[in-house]
């Protein structure tokens, strides 16, 4: 009871704020998307690490870009479907038909892209299909 009544206590400070103005900052510049295929033979498996990595140039990823823009990267499924990262990717274990989760995700630095995936039961990964990403640049 005591929560309940702490927390209508404290609603009216968090309502106060609604309706002040708000400040929205516009970039006058432009989005820029380009794709990458990543083929198995791309995937690096550091013995040791609990997830493989494949790295890319990707000059449009400039300084600029990570201090004052935005990069988005997609998994495009097989379907097509684009979907953001990061990203649960389910599949079955053929021997005993678990599911397990890949967790894609990825790093960037200036000039480079990195695509990483991590296994759900923290052993290697490995991809036997060739993957489709796509990646969104706002300067």
């Amino acid at each position: 009871m005591r929560k309940f009544i702490l927390a209508l206590a404290v609603l009216p400070f968090l309502m106060a704020g609604c309706g002040k103005e708000t400040i929205v900052h516009v970039h006058q510049g432009c989005v820029e998307s380009f794709y990458i295929d990543v083929y198995p033979n791309h995937w690096v498996d550091d013995y040791g690490l609990p997830y493989i990595y494949a790295s890319f140039s990707a000059p449009e990823i400039t300084p600029d870009v990570i201090e004052d823009g935005i990069v988005v990267a997609y998994y495009i499924d097989g379907d097509g479907r684009d979907n953001m990262l990061p990203y649960l990717l389910p599949y079955r274990d053929g021997n005993t038909d678990y599911l397990y989760y890949e967790n894609v995700r990825f790093d960037m630095s200036p000039g480079e892209i990195t695509f990483i995936i991590e296994d759900s039961d923290f052993e290697h990964a490995s991809v036997v299909s060739p993957m489709k990403f796509k990646v969104s640049v706002a300067k």
